[in-house]
């Protein structure tokens, strides 16, 4: 380490691969020589981290940027960065609404990150135009290793590619991020040993879609190698699959998520509609017949299955019948975990061309129908589970004194899926054995397994 050059403080935003940025950097910028510090109203520098995504992504980015500069001009921190997915492709957005940012680095060039701290640390002033978008950045893979981890220690998210090839409509990734291009697999392997070491008993296979690993470097779908490969990382007892996309799931995936212990048979599929026109006018490359003969599939090989998706409503075109149809396809039971988008209408994508939008309000109401349907479902499948045994990995305390643990399914991701509360108070990432003797709705509760 370094002399300290001064304190830095983080806000990341956004998607597991916008965090692992935000864990790259941070671990960059504590090896410089920067004190990391959680105090960000007193930090020499505040990093925000943004998400580009989505318009109500960009709106709460812009508001953690401003509230940063309002501190620094009532004199707490002394210098606001702003990094991530909006810089490039929304710089005038920046420049009108955000202009007492003192520099930006865009997704592409996060690895400038420290120079940039270095120059404000030595020079005390900075060009707001630095490091603005690299176009050669585009066709990089990063290297995620070093990081200063954000999650708690007994999980981690794993990144196997960047960007994204498809040509999905609503999407606007490709041009934030770049074509896809997948990370070297023993850099992968090096990383997960690194992240193992370091506690993490769970790793989440996260990237812009997971299942087209291999098609750039290797010629050919590889991810249930790679999978295999981490399968034997020591330490590693969970591995969690996100971001498959459907018209890319092989059968050596299923496979392998059949017969692999440390597989958890869950999977992250976002199928985004059921609608066959619908998923034509998305450019998906799927209908509602080549969905259901992949969901039969992973159903009747894979025991125990998991499958997680989201969803899309009030796409442009969507009629009464086609929103219907969606509502249908979750009442079934298709979905163990489901949830839902409103259309945001971005204006670098494909869809803003469309016809047929519907009205703000009619998408509002399309979305809180999704998510009733959506929950009555997943009430119905937690309060299956009573008298149960499921096994489960603590997280952490719970604020319930008489289940104190807090813990999560095999069948749940962190943040975005159900908890369970356990009785006795057991320490973070333990993996045991438990009877759940209640539902919550979406919490369980429960006890050790005898």
């Amino acid at each position: 380490m370094k002399t300290a050059l001064g304190t830095v403080a983080f806000i990341s935003l956004g998607c597991p691969k916008n965090l692992i940025d935000s864990e790259t950097m941070l671990g960059q910028i504590a090896a410089e020589g920067f004190v990391v510090t959680p105090d960000y109203e007193s930090a020499d520098v505040v990093v925000v981290n943004t998400c580009g995504f989505l318009d109500a992504s960009r709106k709460e980015s812009l508001e953690h940027i401003n509230r940063m500069v309002a501190l620094k001009e009532q004199g707490g921190v002394k210098r606001v960065i702003v990094a991530g997915c909006m810089v490039g492709n929304y710089r005038p957005m920046l420049d009108e609404s955000a202009p007492g940012a003192d520099a930006l680095v865009s997704v592409n060039d996060r690895v400038k990150l420290v120079d940039v701290l270095r120059e404000l640390s030595v020079s005390g002033e900075l060009a707001r135009s630095v490091a603005i978008s690299d176009p050669d950045a585009r066709g990089t893979v990063y290297d995620d290793r070093a990081r200063l981890r954000i999650t708690p220690r007994h999980y981690a998210y794993l990144r196997i590619s960047e960007g994204c090839d498809h040509k999905c409509s609503f999407c606007t990734i490709p041009s934030i991020r770049g074509r896809f291009r997948s990370k070297p697999r023993a850099q992968i392997i090096e990383e997960a040993n690194e992240l193992a070491r370091d506690g993490a008993k769970e790793l989440i296979i996260v990237a812009q879609d997971s299942t087209y690993y291999g098609l750039d470097s290797e010629g050919r779908k590889s991810l249930h190698e790679l999978l295999a490969e981490l399968a034997k990382v020591n330490g590693i007892d969970w591995i969690r699959l996100m971001y498959a996309y459907p018209t890319q799931v092989t059968d050596e995936l299923i496979a392998l998520l059949a017969h692999e212990p440390k597989l958890l048979g869950y999977i992250d599929m976002p199928l985004q509609h059921i609608a066959t026109p619908v998923l034509a006018r998305m450019r998906r490359g799927s209908t509602r017949d080549t969905t259901m003969r992949l969901i039969e599939k992973l159903r009747t090989r894979v025991p125990g299955l998991t499958l997680r998706s989201t969803f899309i409503v009030g796409f442009p075109g969507e009629t009464d019948a086609q929103f219907e149809e969606l509502l249908e396809f979750i009442r079934a039971g298709h979905i163990d975990r489901a949830g839902a988008f409103p259309f945001s209408d971005e204006d670098r994508a494909a869809s803003f061309t469309l016809d047929g939008k519907l009205p703000e309000d009619v998408i509002t109401q399309r979305h809180r129908a999704f998510m009733e349907v959506a929950r009555e479902d997943l009430f119905r499948r937690n309060e299956a589970l009573v008298g149960t045994n499921i096994e489960v990995i603590t997280e952490g305390d719970s604020q319930d004194p008489k289940y104190p643990t807090e813990a999560r399914s095999r069948a749940d991701a962190p943040e975005i899926d159900c908890t369970v509360r356990l009785k006795t108070k057991v320490a973070p990432g333990t993996i045991l054995p438990v009877r759940v003797v209640r539902s919550m709705g979406y919490d369980l509760l429960a006890e050790p397994a005898r």
